[in-house]
């Protein structure tokens, strides 16, 4: 009886036991696998918060140092764009003439009005821009915007900003001139076909218009020296918020870490 239930056994036990085998060797596996993962991703995750908590330390600190700099340095800045903008302001005074004669005479009535300037009639016309007649000889009005004192404000203003002063200012002048010399060729010096104006005003407004407001028949000048101005109104608000619109965009992306951090505990 013993030999009989000892040879059932040797006979059952290989498939029970492969049975077994089969039945809980991939559980085993399993767990195993996935206590390996969790350890693994632990490490992981604490490698991560720990980069994070460098990158916040980090983003602090330099928001700290953005908000410094722009306290000291924000009065500079707006002193800078404050006079830009009054110097452009009293250019439009000054110059003003040339744009309104642009605005209201057509290039035939103006090329007519400078060939005959002793003529009543003529004369009348060319008094809208008869105060730059002597600018030629006598260049004391462009000389006060071109003194070292505006200079000293491009490094607070920045490039963009300078550059839509500086060809603000040289269209003034420019046109002025070409006025100056109609007066003393007697011939008409018309400022679209001039390349110099030409070139100034495609370095800070776009091709298209510039072509467009050169092929106005009137009010072309004054046109392209109001888009002037605008483009320097709407550059100065992003120049005088200076380094606080880059310490604002760093305080967006540390909100975002902090997000992050507090999400990874």
């Amino acid at each position: 009886m013993t030999e009989t239930i000892v040879t059932v056994i040797w006979i059952i036990w290989p498939p029970v036991a492969a049975w077994l085998v089969l039945k809980l060797l991939p559980f085993s596996i399993e767990k195993y696998i996935g206590k390996e993962i969790d350890r693994r991703s632990d490490i992981k995750l604490e490698k991560v918060k720990a980069e994070l908590q460098g990158s916040y330390a980090t983003l602090q600190r330099s928001v700290d140092v953005l908000n410094v700099s722009n306290s000291a340095i924000q009065p500079h800045i707006i002193a800078a764009v404050s006079e830009l903008w009054t110097t452009i302001v009293t250019m439009r005074e000054q110059f003003g003439g040339v744009a309104a004669f642009d605005s209201v005479i057509l290039a035939d009535e103006a090329v007519e009005a400078f060939a005959n300037q002793g003529v009543a009639k003529h004369a009348k016309v060319l008094d809208f821009v008869r105060p730059h007649e002597g600018d030629l000889q006598n260049p004391v009005r462009a000389a006060a915007f071109l003194n070292a004192n505006l200079d000293k404000h491009r490094l607070f203003c920045g490039d963009r900003l300078w550059l839509v002063f500086y060809v603000t200012r040289a269209v003034h002048m420019r046109s002025s001139l070409l006025i100056a010399w109609s007066f003393q060729k007697k011939a008409y010096q018309d400022w679209r076909s001039d390349s110099v104006i030409a070139q100034l005003l495609e370095s800070a407004l776009t091709k298209e218009f510039v072509a467009n407001v050169r092929g106005q028949k009137l009010s072309g000048l004054a046109a392209a020296i109001a888009q002037l101005e605008a483009e320097f109104l709407h550059e100065s608000v992003r120049v005088m918020s200076g380094s606080k619109a880059m310490a604002d965009s760093l305080a967006n992306v540390q909100s975002i870490m902090l997000l992050q951090n507090a999400a990874l505990r």
